[in-house]
């Protein structure tokens, strides 16, 4: 038992979905295909259409239960994993933020500066000079 909640801890840290058995919740194997195809797609447009599909729920239960069962919208866990991929690119690389934008999938640099200082608390420019300092 202590090995199996080592690794749910493990895997809550390292994805920020916590996996525990939620009324109305997802199922794991659920909850790990939508993170599999989330983080395969990352800087891709996903239709919450197509992951339901996957999961084999309608598109209502699907985005209810993925509430549920991460407290985040699959929108929001989405971003969320964005901003963490462009941290990685702005600590080890030189690249504009343009580009970094699109490697992430943000629409463009506007959307990554808004979205970024929305959950860092400032904006990717600023985090980036603080971190090299």
């Amino acid at each position: 038992m202590r090995i199996a909640t080592g690794h749910a801890d493990a895997h809550a840290q390292t994805t920020g979905v916590e996996h525990r058995s939620t009324r109305g919740g997802l199922a794991p194997w659920q909850i790990r295909r939508t993170e599999q195809i989330l983080t395969e797609r990352l800087n891709e447009a996903v239709s919450l259409a197509y992951l339901a599909g996957e999961c084999r729920l309608s598109v209502a239960h699907f985005a209810r239960a993925f509430k549920r069962t991460t407290g985040q919208t699959p929108h929001r866990w989405l971003l969320e994993r964005r901003v963490e991929h462009a941290k990685r690119i702005l600590v080890t690389s030189a690249l504009p933020l343009a580009e970094i934008a699109a490697a992430c999938g943000f629409a463009d640099q506007s959307h990554l500066t808004r979205v970024f200082s929305q959950i860092v608390g400032a904006g990717p420019g600023a985090w980036r000079r603080t971190w090299k300092e």
